[in-house]
């Protein structure tokens, strides 16, 4: 890193016999008292990298910092900015705005909490949160968190967390459009600008797509081809809109006081599976999301101070009046709230290279179920209020180059539950649980760029609401049921090097292991309705590997491969020691990138071995490789820039999921238009 700047000098006149040097540098100070004079001062370089927000939190732990837009697509999803990453696993139930979940080394996307600028979106409404219901087009970048969760972000998940940074630059103005196959649109706008101690940035993003795409339909009969056609994709298409605004204020060099507001609207037809399709089922989903965050610098005994507020407000409204889906009729609208409170005391730099953090949060969540076309009555509100408490001790030794973590969190919940049951009775329960969630990591530094790291936890997920009362339909609720626990380890290493002409290589290596019990796993309770039970215990082991090799021009290479072996632990003798589905044993991408004058060119490559749809390891899904490649042109560098990219290019139509089926070969074009820099922040 270049730090360059003018300096001025206050150096007296050297006295008589004075070195050579020292009379050259008094010359410098005589010529520099001349108005008319410049003095041009070497340049300072600093080689040690700066540390990113994300690795201050969990300084042991396997954090990816993924940077969105970096990687020159012309239309760029979350699904694609995760895929790239080892250990990471994104399952798309269909093309661009449907449902879509990620899993992180194995585990099920219950266990994967997922924040939104520090607030929580996952909740006791929903456990799992869909990709495609992400502000896409405001996301600056996304941080993963493996094996090891943030404590001062909130409960820590047993398979780890993912938080999402929407843009915030001072002193950014930006225009972009997209266009492609199936209808797809995107369009974003945003505006920055400071004035003294405010800042303050404003976004508006677009993504809609009829997603007609073609695919092969099997007519509902796997094991007979002769009926197998190709079919077009109907009732797929959506509209999501985004807007978000932020508001900075910094009077001091201590304090800060930020404040966002986040909306998301999506409105989409909900197609079913491909054999049987859904012509008139629609769903609409909106969100918005209130933050306010005041923070200070240590100062003397007064420790570090960061003070975090949060309000959400989440309505979805389903309808299938024809029963298509095959749930029964169904003409629901649900409210869901939320609101938190984090509070958290940094004592840095204390005596013997000890650093303590200590943190305090409230969250309460509220589910609001109506439904006007199943006829049993609205259950009462049910509610969930969340007391959490810990603390984490971080000890530095050897110059920093030896870094001990230990952390220690636990949430207390209360559960008053409200559903209607079976013929229509009222029904309530009033639980009260307790997780805790104790961690230990270790970082050595060791010379030439190596470092290895160490990392334990011991962390718990509670119900939601669903598996705990259901949705008066076709899932029925089960209030005994215990929270699902993973223990999870992991040991490793990276490696970093950089040359003075600007070429860089790295490479991280990490097994992990995780031994899980009382999963939630939906059984068959009639023939009609399924209800959670703990029966499942699950133990995955595997390894992650990344690469990357590159430089500000020329070739660069980033790849990531996972190997993972899983087996299904539980008492069922039809499931136990199968491998657990949806979870490919090896999984891997390789991006080659080529940039040269005015010109990038990248093309990327995607394995995903073979897979089972179903626990019984029956429906086996064969491995498989998606290629993609883009070409940017840049005529004015630093603020336009022209893309086209095609994604899956050898047209192979797959599907993560059985009967959801993706799109083929896909082109798409793009115009981006930046004005103002947009400061990235450093990995």
């Amino acid at each position: 890193m270049i730090v360059p700047g003018l300096i001025s000098l206050l150096l007296a006149v050297p006295p008589a016999g004075s070195s050579p040097a020292r009379a050259d540098t008094a010359a410098a100070v005589r010529a520099s008292a001349n108005p008319d004079s410049v003095v041009v001062l070497p340049e300072v370089r600093v080689d040690r990298a700066r540390v990113s927000e994300a690795h201050r939190r969990l300084p042991t732990a396997t954090v990816s910092v993924l940077e969105t837009g970096a990687s020159g697509r012309a239309l760029e999803t979350m699904a694609d900015v995760l895929g790239e990453a080892a250990g990471i696993r994104v399952q798309q139930y269909g093309g661009l705005g449907a449902f879509s979940t990620v899993s992180l080394r194995g585990a099920p996307p219950g266990q994967v909490a997922i924040f939104l600028d520090g607030s929580p979106l996952t909740s006791a409404a929903h456990g799992v949160v869909s990709l495609a219901d992400l502000p896409a087009t405001a996301i600056e970048r996304v941080e993963v968190y493996r094996g090891l969760s943030p404590l001062g972000l909130g409960a820590a998940a047993p398979g780890g967390a993912i938080n999402l940074v929407t843009t915030s630059s001072p002193r950014l103005r930006e225009l972009r459009v997209a266009h492609g196959a199936f209808g797809t649109w995107e369009a974003r706008a945003g505006a920055a600008g400071e004035r003294g101690a405010l800042a303050g940035h404003v976004h508006a993003g677009y993504q809609g797509s009829r997603g007609d795409f073609r695919y092969p339909d099997d007519n509902g009969t796997p094991f007979s081809p002769d009926d197998d056609s190709l079919s077009t994709r109907v009732n797929n298409h959506f509209d999501a809109t985004t807007a978000l605004a932020s508001l900075t204020w910094q009077p001091g060099e201590r304090w800060r006081v930020a404040a966002r507001e986040d909306l998301f609207r999506k409105a989409q037809g909900v197609p079913g599976i491909g054999a049987v399709p859904a012509y008139a089922a629609h769903l609409e989903f909106a969100r918005a999301l209130s933050q306010i965050e005041i923070s200070a610098a240590a100062s003397g005994a007064a420790p570090a101070m960061r003070l975090h507020a949060g309000l959400t407000r989440e309505r979805t409204r389903f309808r299938d009046p024809a029963a298509e889906l095959g749930l029964g009729y169904h003409d629901s609208d649900d409210h869901v709230g939320g609101e938190d409170l984090a509070l958290e005391l940094e004592w840095a730099h204390l005596p013997r290279g000890f650093t303590i953090t200590t943190l305090g949060s409230l969250r309460q969540d509220r589910a609001r179920l109506a439904d006007a076309a199943d006829g049993a009555p609205d259950p009462p509100p049910s509610e969930r209020t969340g007391v959490g408490t810990g603390a984490v001790l971080q000890w530095r030794a050897a110059g920093e180059r030896v870094l001990v973590h230990a952390g220690l969190r636990r949430d207390r919940l209360d559960d008053r539950l409200r559903w209607v049951d079976v013929g229509g009775l009222a029904a309530s329960s009033d639980v009260r649980r307790t997780l805790d969630a104790p961690q230990l990591g270790l970082r050595i530094a060791l010379p030439h760029g190596i470092a290895l790291r160490s990392n334990w936890t011991d962390a718990r997920r509670a119900p939601d609401f669903l598996e705990l009362f259901g949705n008066q339909g076709s899932v029925l609720g089960n209030p005994a049921l215990r929270p699902e626990r993973a223990r999870n380890w992991d040991a490793g290493g990276t490696w970093s090097w950089a040359s003075d002409d600007g070429l860089a290589a790295s490479a991280e290596l990490t097994h992990f292991a995780s031994r899980a019990e009382d999963l939630v796993v939906y059984m068959r309770h009639s023939q009609s309705s399924v209800r959670a039970e703990n029966i499942a215990r699950a133990d995955i082991d595997g390894e992650e590997l990344s690469l990357r090799l590159g430089a500000a021009s020329g070739p660069g290479i980033t790849a990531a491969f996972t190997r993972m072996s899983t087996r299904d632990a539980g008492p069922v003798p039809f499931w136990n020691g199968r491998r657990l589905p949806l979870r490919p044993a090896l999984t891997g991408s390789l991006r080659l990138d080529w940039r040269a004058s005015a010109f990038r060119a990248v093309a990327d490559l995607q394995y995903i071995g073979d897979d089972y749809l179903d626990r019984a390891n029956l429906q086996r899904v064969p491995e498989r490789v998606l290629a993609g490649a883009s070409l940017s042109f840049t005529p004015h560098p630093g603020w336009l820039r022209l893309t086209v990219e095609g994604k899956n290019l050898g047209n192979d139509r797959v599907s993560d999921v059985g009967g959801f089926p993706l799109p083929g070969r896909a082109l798409f074009a793009s115009c981006d238009l930046v004005l103002g820099a947009s400061p990235r922040s450093p990995e």
